[in-house]
């Protein structure tokens, strides 16, 4: 029996364990994301579904791992800035995916003990993770939200939210690797809109999405192999990405490179060798 049979054999118990209930069905023959990235980054919580189509997804892109690790930087990178340079001390992550080194919740209050951070995910693997890794007291609090980004009316209104979040005080709004799961049919524009209206002046948005600008042939490979999957993968324009921010204030330097966002350290010698635009901004009024 291997390490990730063990581990999927016990998920019933984990659940049991952190909250009395037993997870919704989960079929681990189709691959999902959120499983895809844990494979990527080194993690155990993936499947034979998830190996293969990330496999796929490498032999396309070679840097693939090295492009999730990014996105994972960023991550840290922009809780820190919104943390101390914003003041934030409230998060909504949607998509926040498996949990791994350096979460959200684990970021903002390192920073400020008292931060409190939303997690929205809709993989049932996500949802025994996380609820795992809820904390409060002295270190602030953290909640899970099982819902799709599809549905932002749901995730403003839920009580998991409501009882976590102060939604008239600012609000950092974590969207990384979350967006290009959505069609255009879906309307991921207005769904993110819906999320950015009802967030107060001082509210903060981070976003990075992959897109087709850096590498056009090796990225249409990508979608093709995410499609064979069952997976939607659409990889939009820094135009398209850009669009995403509304109105709200761009942060300098504004939509770029995900490697260029300010970066740790030297800059990176080649900030487009990972395909994926990435920006902050803010409601000023």
């Amino acid at each position: 029996m291997s390490e990730h049979q063990d581990w999927s054999q016990g998920l019933g118990g984990i659940v049991e364990e952190i909250g009395g209930h037993q997870p919704p069905e989960i079929d681990t023959t189709l691959p999902h994301s959120a499983r895809m990235y844990d494979y990527w980054l080194g993690g155990k919580t993936n499947f034979p579904a998830d190996r293969a189509l990330g496999e796929a997804f490498e032999q396309a892109i070679p840097s693939i791992r090295t492009m999730a690790r990014e996105n994972r930087d960023f991550l840290g990178r922009a809780v820190r800035h919104l943390v101390r340079e914003a003041g934030i001390r409230q998060f909504l992550d949607i998509g926040t995916g498996i949990p791994t080194e350096g979460n959200t919740h684990e970021v903002a209050q390192a920073e400020a003990v008292d931060s409190r951070v939303v997690y929205v995910d809709n993989d049932p693997i996500v949802l025994a993770h996380a609820r795992a890794l809820m904390v409060s007291g002295k270190r602030g609090s953290t909640a899970y939200l099982d819902a799709d980004l599809r549905e932002p009316e749901r995730i403003l209104s839920h009580p998991a939210l409501t009882g976590t979040l102060d939604v008239t005080q600012p609000v950092g709004l974590m969207l990384v690797a979350i967006l290009m799961l959505l069609e255009d049919e879906d309307d991921p524009w207005g769904k993110v809109r819906k999320l950015l209206d009802a967030l107060p002046v001082g509210s903060h948005v981070a976003i990075t999405h992959p897109s087709a600008d850096f590498n056009p042939e090796a990225m249409g490979q990508v979608v093709a192999a995410a499609e064979q999957g069952q997976l939607t993968l659409v990889p939009r324009t820094r135009e398209q990405v850009a669009e995403f921010f509304g109105d709200w204030e761009l942060i300098e330097p504004g939509v770029v490179p995900v490697m260029g966002w300010r970066p740790d350290g030297l800059p990176p010698a080649d900030p487009q060798a990972a395909y994926y635009w990435a920006g902050i901004a803010r409601k000023r009024s």
